[in-house]
C-alpha cells in the first residue's frame, strides 16, 4: 500500500510527549502529515514553545474544540492550529488521510 499522507493522533500533554516529535519528523517532508490533538495534547495549541516544535514537524495541526474548552482554553488556540469538532475529526481520520498513527 502506498501511503501518501499520515495523520498523527496525539493524546499526551506536551510535557509528557517528550521527544515524540522526533517520530513525527521522520515523516515530515516525505509525505503529507498532520497532527490531531485530543485530550491533554490540546495543550500543545496554547504552549508557545512546544507548539512551534510541533508546527515545524507537520504540515497541518488540528485541535479538538471540546478538549481545549475542558482545559479552560476555549477559543485560545495559537495561530497554526485549526479548532475542530468531532464530525471534522471523523472526516480527517476516515477520509482525508491514508494512515493514522496514535502517539
Amino acid at each position: 500500500m502506498n501511503v501518501s499522507s499520515v495523520l498523527f493522533l496525539l493524546l499526551k500533554s506536551p510535557h509528557e510527549f517528550g521527544e515524540g516529535t522526533h517520530l513525527l519528523s521522520q515523516v515530515h517532508g516525505k509525505r503529507k502529515s498532520a497532527a490531531l490533538l485530543f485530550e491533554d495534547a490540546a495543550l500543545f495549541a496554547v504552549d508557545a514553545k512546544r507548539s512551534k516544535v510541533l508546527l515545524d514537524t507537520v504540515d497541518q495541526a488540528y485541535v479538538m474544540k471540546d478538549d481545549l474548552a475542558a482545559r479552560g482554553f476555549a477559543g485560545k488556540a495559537l495561530p497554526g492550529f485549526k479548532e475542530i469538532d468531532y464530525s471534522e475529526a471523523v472526516d480527517l481520520i476516515m477520509e482525508r488521510y491514508d494512515q493514522t498513527i496514535t502517539l
